[in-house]
């Protein structure tokens, strides 16, 4: 079976007990049904028995594919985490016995209108590392391992395939800035007369967004911290801590251009959300190009080396990949 993928897509490996930031951390774990009375009686040692046991909860009104999770201790990590930062799980009973959604992550398996797709979330450190050694970012095809199957299979509009490409083709259009590139794409999509969004805007959706996820919080404290509401003279304040940001790392145009690329084909660009049209999604590739900038301009101004800005565009694509984040960008920008 071949599979349409990144060209970078063979590079990745888990970093395991390396990860600075462990994926496991931070999440609640659905685990199907027969997952959930498989771990439940597993024969493995009293120690790990006992950790199975506090960590797997009962949905309340649960599906047979979404049972029970496995929830995080009080640190938020997950309690099959061991010290030496692999999962104990894994390392007593064997990869096998490991949930599905932890042996795929951080791969993401589709089949769209009968093509299969595989691409990997920015929400992962290694994937990031990856990214922003990346020059540019192709797509090839690769002949997957037997068993491997589509996690989710949507049927999209006739016309998704062409606009995707088209999306991407503009996005890495190097002659244009990235800003500019990005509301080509929105004129493609037939948003017409954008005129931009200022930093009160981008913090007041910001703060909204974080009702979804709580990764972000301690980065986005900086941002309020620093230019408060928005207003008065922290435009310039940003402005020119956004100078120190590009001269600190004079690669961040190609850095952004490959994460959003990667984030296009992640989220089937522009049919993201049954709930919001092609030219509403737009709205969610602004947003996310404002939150990165943010993010990792005012993060770094005090430490500016590649390891915190890898951390930073971790935590923004867990939000941007892991939530509603096309509709809720979409939704909070209607509000403001």
């Amino acid at each position: 079976m071949k599979w349409l993928v990144p060209d970078y897509f063979r590079l990745f490996s888990c970093k395991c007990g390396k990860c600075r930031n462990a994926c496991c951390k931070g999440w609640k774990i659905a685990v199907t049904e027969k997952e959930y009375f498989r771990l439940i009686g597993l024969d493995c040692s009293e120690m790990l028995h006992e950790k199975i046991e506090s960590a797997l909860v009962k949905i309340e009104l649960g599906t047979s594919d979404k049972f029970a999770y496995i929830v995080p201790d009080w640190r938020g990590q997950c309690r099959m985490l061991g010290d030496d930062g692999l999962c104990m799980l894994q390392k007593e009973c064997g990869e096998p016995m490991i949930p599905e959604t932890c042996r795929v992550y951080p791969r993401s398996l589709k089949q769209t209108n009968g093509i299969f797709k595989a691409v990997l979330s920015a929400s992962c450190e290694a994937v990031v590392e990856i990214l922003l050694l990346k020059e540019k970012i192709d797509t090839c095809y690769m002949e997957a391992d037997d068993g491997v199957k589509p996690e989710i299979t949507e049927s999209l509009p006739p016309d998704a395939e062409t606009i995707l490409k088209d999306s991407l083709s503009i996005m890495q259009d190097r002659g244009q800035s990235l800003n500019d590139r990005i509301i080509s794409i929105g004129s493609l999509l037939g948003v017409k007369n954008f005129k931009g969004i200022s930093l009160k805007n981008i913090l007041d959706i910001l703060g909204t967004l974080l009702e979804t996820s709580d990764t972000l919080k301690s980065y986005a404290e900086a941002a309020f911290a620093r230019y408060g509401n928005g207003e008065g003279d922290a435009e310039k304040l940003y402005d020119s801590d956004f100078e120190v940001f590009k001269k600190n790392f004079p690669k961040w145009e190609i850095y952004f251009e490959n994460l959003m690329v990667n984030n296009l084909i992640f989220a089937s660009f522009p049919y993201c959300d049954k709930r919001i049209d092609k030219a509403e999604s737009f709205f969610g590739l602004i947003v996310q190009y404002e939150i990165l900038r943010l993010i990792c301009t005012v993060n770094t101004l005090n430490s500016p080396a590649m390891e915190k800005l890898t951390d930073l565009i971790a935590a923004v694509y867990h939000l941007i990949e892991h939530t509603a984040f096309y509709y809720n960008a979409y939704i909070s920008f209607e509000k403001i």
